[in-house]
């Protein structure tokens, strides 16, 4: 009854000591539900590649018929996938696993990062709009 009553306190923990943060539409935790933009897919692959890039990252791998891109930087390594909802709408999800040895839900603070910079360059539509 104390983890249920005390918001989860046994899911933060979990979370705070997690190496591996995965975004999806009913994610618990807000900040890391799916981002949806009106773009298309092509532009913001190209996005999510520039924004790889200006953080220091090392693009690996670019699959635009699956909408994929997987970037690795010393810290982490993650993959951005890009789905269409319509031919103007793009759902944007990231999975990161980061490579601290001692894990602060870094993951997590870096999938903000990675939003905060895709706001700043496409259009915001929604979070979590078709859970």
């Amino acid at each position: 009854k104390y983890i249920e009553t005390n918001g989860g306190l046994v899911m933060k923990l979990k979370y705070y000591f997690s190496k591996d943060f995965q975004t999806s539409d009913n994610h618990d935790i807000e900040s890391l539900r799916t981002r949806y933009y009106r773009a298309r897919k092509e532009q913001a692959i190209e996005v999510i590649q520039e924004m790889a890039k200006n953080m220091k990252a090392k693009v690996k791998h670019v699959d635009t018929e699956r909408g994929e891109i997987i970037f690795d930087h010393l810290d982490y390594n993650a993959c951005a996938t890009v789905t269409a909802t319509t031919y103007t709408e793009m759902a944007i999800d990231f999975n990161i696993l980061t490579y601290n040895i001692m894990p602060t839900a870094p993951g997590k603070k870096y999938i903000e990062k990675f939003y905060k910079y895709l706001d700043s360059k496409l259009e915001y539509k929604g979070t979590g709009l078709y859970k």
